[in-house]
């Protein structure tokens, strides 16, 4: 797809460009993940599919989408475009050719060796994050032994979130870390799902790569609590774009006119019953707490 961004649109992504400015080439150990998460809790077949990248650097790892590792690499192709024009003030439109970026979600979460971790977000136009120790998270490691491919594992399990984990680790990884927060067990997580069969991280790929991204973008730190609303607001707003609500200037509807995506004015109960649908279908989190 090629995407054309006129003069308004520019303008308003230059503060998306500052912030977003790539230092990349860093060595890395990739470990790629596949996550199988059911989006609507009352439908087993409303599970979507994602891959997301565990990259772990010297002092620290990231675990992040692959649907953001492409965002981050438009948004610098557009800087770079910006930049050869003599900056944002002299752009009029730049053709970028966008790539389908998948569904995966935009945090990025941050671990350190002595099991504390930073969560980031953007939102409300500015990132966001909150810190979280996670060196108190209680591992059960069971005598159950089972094989995920050619690596042989170890059962154990714990809990967090609201959801009883499972987890698979291999010694034969020698990778303290795992998918999402999780870490801590003596060796790399290679499966690791939930009791409700919601959630599903499974081993994909382990490599060595070149590209790596190891800054760790300023965020305003928050309480956990307080980000959660933000999240949430958030994602009431998207809920009320994805529904097909918007105003003449394109964002969600609060007050006043609405109408459809044709320009069609709809009713308070339309609005509802949309609302609720798109709710009802999108019910579930990784986190229930």
């Amino acid at each position: 797809m090629i995407m054309i961004f006129r003069c308004t649109s520019l303008l308003l992504l230059a503060s998306i460009l500052f912030i977003n400015v790539r230092a990349q080439g860093v060595r890395a150990q990739r470990i790629v993940y596949d996550l199988t998460f059911q989006k609507d809790t009352n439908d087993a077949g409303s599970k979507i599919k994602d891959q997301y990248a565990l990259d772990i650097f010297d002092t620290h790892s990231k675990f992040v989408s692959f649907t953001k590792l492409k965002g981050d690499a438009y948004i610098d192709s557009l800087s770079k475009a910006i930049e050869a024009q003599g900056g944002i003030q002299n752009v009029k439109s730049i053709n970028i050719s966008k790539s389908n970026m998948g569904s995966g979600a935009s945090y990025e979460v941050y671990k350190f060796s002595d099991g504390k971790i930073k969560f980031q977000q953007r939102l409300q136009r500015n990132n966001f994050g909150y810190e979280e120790d996670m060196s108190g998270l209680s591992w059960n490691v069971t005598d159950t032994i089972e094989k995920y491919g050619q690596y042989n594992c170890q059962l154990a399990k714990t809990s967090y979130g609201g959801r009883n984990w499972n987890a698979l680790f291999t010694t034969e990884i020698p990778v303290n870390n795992g998918p999402y927060k999780f870490s801590g067990l003596p060796g790399l997580i290679v499966k690791m799902w939930d009791d409700k069969e919601q959630c599903l991280f499974e081993l994909a790929e382990v490599k060595n790569i070149t590209d790596g991204n190891a800054k760790i973008p300023i965020a305003e730190i928050i309480k956990k609590s307080e980000f959660k609303k933000m999240e949430e607001n958030a994602r009431v707003t998207l809920l009320g774009m994805v529904s097909g609500i918007t105003n003449p200037g394109g964002g969600a509807v609060v007050v006043g006119s609405i109408r459809d995506h044709s320009g069609n004015e709809i009713s308070q109960e339309e609005i509802q019953r949309r609302r609720a649908d798109a709710e009802r279908k999108n019910n579930n989190r990784l986190e229930l707490l």
